[in-house]
């Protein structure tokens, strides 16, 4: 398996301890790195040793590259200047994929953590289920239940001839440009949802809706599907509530309007940029 597959989700550790282990360590919802030589580097075991500090909320997320991975906080005040504090969307310029799909990983288990003190039924304690092969947390009255759990939101990029849709939302920060995108409802297929959040948000219908990928998205804790598709009819028509503006644009105009990351957005712009 580890031939092509580099990271083995687990409850339990894979490998024996090691030095080398990784550990994906946050403090106050960012992760700490190390910083050096121009490269962004995960802490691994003997760093974290040699730092002294206590940590809680500890998981298991399995195995990467032969090395067991770790996640965790801390509060401990750290005063090393090669250590550095990033949130997960400024990470995603630094790091490879893999890299920043554990990290993300990290942040949604301690999320998973944090959210389910207490029970949804009876408001008792819960407690982390001692297994080799399920990750649960189950209520110490009770007897209630819950895994982790993933939302799914679709993410698509729309062409019109030689031209890309690509729209404004109110929270975007420096009036950022981004595809369109949206929770699916219950019930929903993602092909029904890729019409509805199009419809709803910018006013236009849509076909040839295609698949395109898909990407772990932990704001707070989405799976993002990714999508192509075509322009069908309608005029653009903004919500004036999520989405404050929207247009079509060209590939000269793209290419000047983001900013490059391994996020699927990104991939989804990439796409268009290498095949109009």
């Amino acid at each position: 398996m580890e031939d092509y597959i580099l990271f083995q989700p687990s409850v339990k550790p894979i490998h024996k301890e090691d030095e080398e282990d990784f550990w994906f360590l946050f403090k106050d919802n960012q992760l700490m790195v190390y910083e050096g030589k121009g490269n962004i580097t995960i802490p691994r075991q003997k760093d974290v040793l040699d730092l002294n500090i206590s940590i809680y909320n500890i998981q298991c997320m399995g195995a990467y590259s032969g090395y067991n991975c770790q996640c965790g906080e801390f509060v401990d005040h750290i005063e090393e200047e090669n250590i550095s504090f990033m949130d997960l969307r400024t990470l995603s310029e630094f790091v490879d994929e893999n890299i920043y799909l554990m990290a993300s990983k990290a942040n949604l288990l301690l999320n998973w953590l944090k959210l389910n003190q207490h029970c949804g039924i009876c408001g008792s304690k819960m407690y982390i289920k001692d297994s080799k092969y399920e990750r649960a947390m189950v209520c110490s009255n009770c007897g209630n239940t819950t895994w982790p759990r993933t939302s799914p939101a679709i993410i698509v990029a729309i062409t019109k001839e030689d031209k890309l849709l690509l729209a404004r939302n109110r929270q975007f920060p420096n009036r950022r440009y981004s595809v369109i995108a949206g929770f699916v409802e219950y019930g929903e297929t993602f092909e029904e949802c890729v019409k509805r959040e199009v419809y709803e948000e910018v006013g236009i219908k849509v076909k040839n809706i295609k698949y395109f990928g898909s990407q772990p998205w932990p704001y707070p804790n989405s799976m993002m599907i990714g999508f192509t598709a075509e322009y069908l009819d309608g005029e653009i028509k903004v919500d004036g509530e999520e989405i404050v503006d929207a247009d079509w644009f060209t590939k000269e105009e793209v290419q000047g309007m983001y900013k490059k990351s391994i996020s699927i957005g990104s991939q989804l712009i990439e796409w268009f940029l290498e095949n109009h």
